[in-house]
């Protein structure tokens, strides 16, 4: 059945990838953009089936309380936003009719949206239209908390997007270019490299957003850099540093258990698949 969708901040890049996914499913598709509050934009939000909020992280929250004024009690309010618990208390908050929390762990520039993951944060209501619908375009849809969320989000896009920002500034600032090590890497630091440079050839804004716009992620990763520090005096002056390092190796192997194996075995097809793609590229 094709429903009425309205995507505020249609105009970035997630939101036109939705756009046009929904678009190919023949349903009837509106944008509104930070210049497109008129007449025109409000009915499209008063007669909507679903509105859907891609803005960034600082702005999501007040959007949120601005769209609920307009759309109908029996519209679906759901973001895109990867921090969960303030965005879908929010929703909550302002819109009495259907709410979802939705995150896609991808970037806008995939080419097909199967294997890409949407965590789904259930808020209100009956919200299975929407949901099957993802399905129907190729997602996969994991369901968890919004508190669970964030707790997951704060160490795969906090402590590993700050990681590799700390990282690529520093090579910045000791003038080492990652193309000049990636000739002299084997195939697993190669990946590094590249995920390195890919992170560095988005929007600035978007992953600093992604860092600094949630306590919670500001907090881990002070407690992080202080335990990288702690670890760093340590090499750096310890007599007893080497068993100590290996101590605590093989304390954390120990603890991660079948997972090691399994990354092993996993990484080791990866990365035959991979290495025909680098060479390929290279020569190009």
């Amino acid at each position: 059945m094709q429903k009425k969708i309205t995507i505020i901040g249609g105009a970035g890049q997630m939101g036109l990838l939705f756009k046009n996914y929904f678009s190919k499913l023949n349903h009837q598709v509106y944008t509104i953009d930070k210049n497109d509050w008129h007449d025109k934009s409000l009915h499209y939000l008063a007669n909507c089936d679903l509105a859907l909020i891609s803005v960034p992280i600082d702005s999501t929250v007040s959007i949120i309380q601005k769209v609920a004024t307009y759309i109908n009690k029996k519209a679906i309010l759901a973001d895109l936003t990867s921090i969960k618990v303030a965005p879908l208390n929010a929703m909550l908050e302002y819109h009495s009719g259907p709410v979802i929390g939705l995150h896609p762990t991808f970037g806008p520039t995939i080419a097909s949206a199967d294997h890409q993951v949407i965590l789904e944060c259930t808020g209100r209501g009956d919200c299975s239209w929407l949901v099957a619908t993802l399905k129907q375009i190729g997602f996969t849809i994991k369901l968890l908390s919004a508190t669970e969320h964030d707790l997951v989000m704060t160490f795969i896009q906090g402590i590993e997007h700050f990681t590799t920002f700390v990282l690529g500034t520093f090579l910045t600032k000791l003038k080492i270019h990652p193309n000049d090590l990636f000739s002299y890497a084997s195939p697993i630091y190669q990946s590094k490299l590249t995920l390195l440079g890919r992170i560095f050839n988005q929007d600035a804004n978007l992953y600093a957003n992604i860092i600094c716009s949630d306590e919670n992620r500001k907090q881990l990763i002070a407690e992080f850099s202080g335990y990288l520090s702690g670890w760093a005096k340590i090499i750096a002056a310890d007599a007893d540093a080497k068993s100590l390092f290996i101590a605590e190796f093989n304390n954390a192997k120990q603890w991660m258990g079948e997972f090691t194996k399994y990354s092993q075995d996993l990484s080791d097809k990866y990365l035959n698949s991979v290495v025909d793609s680098f060479n390929t590229i290279k020569n190009n």
